[in-house]
């Protein structure tokens, strides 16, 4: 048995959280791709695995984990039984909590405790004595809660325009998120690698496979449609999914994984998160 499933946090903390998760396993082993992604917090209550990114590198999955932005899709190998908690972290959940370039973590999984102190360990103890994904829910949006006096209003505004710029076109121009920005060219580059961990040229790039996954995914043929002149060609289009995504769009349309499959859940929670979360 396979179970993923998602929790929209707290309206007051939706700037800092994307969705909320748990992924259970009662079977032995399990492998699959996961979708390119932002950062995840991710706290392993029962079993252990790898986790491995698009640039070949591979770590271990166990105990609580800062995962980075990825850069393309994932592979997922884990021994079960097997439970986790997750967080999708939001870029300005990343500033205030890490206060370090989200850049120097692309594609990559390391122990929570070399970056938040040994003191998020004691949170894997409380989540395991949780009766119910609710109540881990409830925590989750109180400790965002408590740190959201951190966020300073400039960042909040950046990373509002940012998404905005990202969800405005499916092929959204530099030039637009730069025409958007009183910053320099420069200080926009520079606060776009620190929050989402990669260049805006590429970010958009990302997104832009997502959003065709997820269209193939549902058959949604009006919106293939439009997404379709975002690319070169079709071919391009087919190489782009399959990068970001870790299958091809017939594997979509017709023997999508079950990681992909629970993910694509996430639709049901419009209106409630971002749509850069329900739409890719």
């Amino acid at each position: 048995m396979v179970s993923l499933r998602y929790f929209a946090p707290a309206e007051d903390v939706r700037d800092l959280v994307s969705v909320y998760y748990l992924f259970e396993l009662s079977a032995p082993k399990f492998v699959d791709n996961e979708r390119a992604a932002i950062a995840q917090l991710r706290f392993i209550l029962e079993g252990d695995g790898h986790l491995s990114f698009a640039n070949g590198s591979s770590f271990p999955v166990a105990d609580a984990m800062l995962v980075g932005p990825s850069t393309g899709a994932m592979r997922f190998d884990v021994n079960g039984p097997f439970r986790m908690f997750g967080v999708g972290v939001l870029p300005g959940g990343w500033a205030i909590s890490t206060k370090k370039s989200a850049a120097d973590y692309a594609d990559m999984a390391i122990p929570a405790s070399d970056v938040f102190s040994q003191e998020i360990d004691k949170n894997l103890d409380v989540l395991r004595a949780c009766k119910s994904p609710e109540e881990m829910v409830a925590w989750a949006d109180k400790i965002y809660r408590d740190l959201k006096v951190r966020l300073k209003p400039e960042t909040a505004a950046f990373a509002k325009m940012v998404d905005e710029w990202l969800s405005s076109e499916p092929s959204p121009p530099v030039s637009a998120l730069m025409a958007r920005s009183t910053q320099s060219s420069r200080q926009v580059l520079r606060m776009v690698n620190k929050l989402y961990g990669m260049p805006p040229k590429y970010l958009a790039r990302k997104y832009r496979a997502l959003r065709a996954a997820r269209a193939y995914a549902e058959n949604n043929e009006d919106e293939l449609d439009e997404l379709v002149d975002a690319f070169y060609d079709q071919s391009h289009m087919i190489r782009e999914v399959k990068y970001f995504a870790g299958v091809t769009p017939t594997q979509l349309r017709v023997k999508e994984g079950e990681t992909a499959r629970l993910i694509d859940k996430r639709g049901a929670l419009r209106g409630k998160v971002t749509p850069l979360v329900s739409e890719t």
